[in-house]
């Protein structure tokens, strides 16, 4: 990690994920850990990338801290550093910021508003908001 960065900073100056990467990082998250064999076994049958492409896109996932790089013996594991949701967060916050007088809640409601959220997921929605509301005035 760059001196002075925080996650959070690198991963919203990194903000935009291409195909491939998240594709890498839906692997990493439901195996929690895996090594580029690991990943290139499992995307080979729909993708046929070379290895060493495997091998870079990890490495820059890394490099962007999404992902912590460790070496066990000659191999690297890589793991999640952040998870779905903060990194979705992140992507987000960055994308608003680059728009002036755009907030982030006229975001949160537009895309509310033009989802396919169930009833029930709107119910659990607007409970968070009462307890984040409530704690906020608490």
């Amino acid at each position: 990690m760059a001196k002075g960065k925080t996650n959070k900073s690198l991963c919203s100056e990194s903000m935009g994920l291409g195909n491939l990467e998240a594709s890498v990082l839906q692997i990493i998250w439901r195996l929690n850990k895996a090594t580029v064999k690991d990943v290139f076994l499992e995307l080979y049958p729909q993708r046929k990338l070379a290895y060493t492409t495997i091998m870079t896109v990890l490495r820059r996932l890394s490099e962007k801290g999404i992902l912590n790089q460790n070496k066990k013996l000659k191999t690297y594991v890589y793991s999640p550093k952040i998870g779905q949701v903060e990194l979705a967060q992140n992507i987000l916050e960055s994308v608003v910021n680059k728009f002036e007088g755009v907030s982030l809640a006229d975001i949160v409601i537009n895309l509310i508003s033009k989802g396919k959220l169930s009833k029930e997921e709107l119910d659990a929605l607007g409970l968070e908001l009462d307890r984040i509301k409530q704690a906020k005035t608490s």
